[in-house]
């Protein structure tokens, strides 16, 4: 090979690898698994000369003839058009059982049916594009619960149902309901069966196994990593922390933040709630259990300051801790398996609460979590409780669970 083609060949080599470096500063990388910036959620589908895009919910499969979708906010949106006179029929999950729908059309030429969190609406095509919007029941004074690591089993079955009947409106999960093979269909279950709607952010056991990526099941089947809402004055911030991003002021999730009101004291906003997986900074440094990508967690905590956010909600590391991190306060609430009482073989897990009245900040306590013992009749448990060497509990709950785990 000659001295001119080989320098053509480096230099081809260096281009090709100058410009990826260029695409994924641009784009951002995420880590693990090593690769680009994934893309965002699928939010409207072209079908059989329907077309419907909504906001506030994802489009996930065309189910014997109807567009399912499944909402991410409380008050979520549709648009749809096609030929004049085309019935259509549009399924919603994940809306609030008492939420109302108000459309374009007139409601005499809509049908709507509810089935717990579900609304099925038919009707036909017109000239005109037909909205469809639901509106949360509670605008004024509502409730929140907020907890994160429940894996897909029992426990969030539980947590779930926990959170209903401490009277919240909705659930945040702080993410990881992904633990087992498995879990991901359970939890679609159980978030379905639910009698209130859950806003999930994704959790590292959401976004990867190891090396390989997994996260295309969360942006298929609950949402983007990165979304908001308002309700009852009170900006809601659902942020992807999952996987270190370099670097961090790009991609969705640096758009999103830059597309956010600042909170001031003549504004409509009262207060702002910002959920995600991983803390900023771990408060047991030798744990480590936070976000490592360089400078990403200084950013995001400087954006977040920025625009009048006070109370960051966590989970990831599974404990119930509260803590100033330099002007953010920083509630983990990551107790979604309750191994805590295992561990000390009582009742001690809790649950996070926030209470919402406009133009007031929200108000936070924490709710014990009161899991029965029986829910963790499971192989993890069992682990757990040997690996910590609680002989004494573990028998308990052999007896209670008929010696199987």
């Amino acid at each position: 090979m000659n001295r001119s083609r080989r320098r053509f060949l480096a230099l081809s080599g260096l281009g090709l690898s100058s410009g990826a470096v260029g695409l994924a500063y641009v784009k951002g990388i995420r880590f693990p698994p090593l690769q680009l910036m994934p893309g965002e959620a699928p939010t409207h589908v072209n079908h059989d000369g329907i077309y419907a895009a909504a906001e506030g919910a994802i489009f996930q499969s065309v189910t014997d003839g109807a567009l399912l979708f499944r909402a991410f906010v409380p008050e979520p949106r549709l648009a749809l058009h096609g030929r004049d006179g085309q019935p259509w029929r549009v399924i919603l999950q994940n809306t609030h059982p008492d939420a109302s729908l108000s459309s374009s059309t007139p409601q005499s030429q809509l049908r709507e049916e509810r089935d717990n969190l579900t609304r099925i609406v038919v009707g036909r095509a017109r000239l005109e594009t037909t909205r469809l919007a639901w509106q949360f029941p509670k605008q004024d004074r509502f409730r929140f619960a907020a907890i994160g690591d429940t894996g897909g089993k029992a426990e969030l079955q539980w947590v779930l149902q926990r959170a209903a009947d401490l009277n919240a409106d909705f659930v945040l999960h702080l993410g990881d309901f992904n633990y087992e093979d498995g879990d991901f269909e359970r939890a679609l279950k159980a978030f379905n069966a639910a009698s209130i709607p859950t806003f999930a952010a994704i959790g590292n056991h959401e976004f990867h196994d190891g090396w390989r990526s997994t996260h295309e099941q969360f942006t298929q089947f609950i949402g983007p990593g990165n979304s908001a809402f308002s309700l009852g004055g009170v900006q809601f911030v659902n942020l992807d922390t999952a996987a270190d991003f370099w670097p961090p002021y790009r991609g969705a999730r640096m758009r999103l933040l830059q597309g956010l009101p600042a909170l001031t004291e003549s504004g409509p906003l009262s207060d702002y709630v910002a959920f995600t997986h991983r803390p900023l900074v771990d408060p047991d440094p030798a744990r480590n259990h936070d976000i490592n990508g360089p400078g990403e967690a200084d950013w995001l905590r400087e954006t977040l300051l920025g625009l009048g956010v006070k109370n960051l909600l966590v989970g990831h590391i599974h404990i119930k801790k509260e803590y100033d991190d330099a002007g953010l306060h920083t509630y983990i609430s990551g107790q979604g398996l309750a191994h805590a009482d295992l561990i000390v073989g009582k009742l001690v897990a809790e649950i996070l609460v926030g209470d919402v009245q406009r133009g007031r900040p929200v108000q936070y306590h924490w709710a014990p979590l009161n899991m029965p013992f029986s829910t963790h009749c499971s192989a993890r448990s069992w682990e757990l409780l040997e690996t910590i060497e609680q002989p004494e509990v573990l028998d308990r709950l052999r007896r209670l669970c008929g010696g199987t785990g």
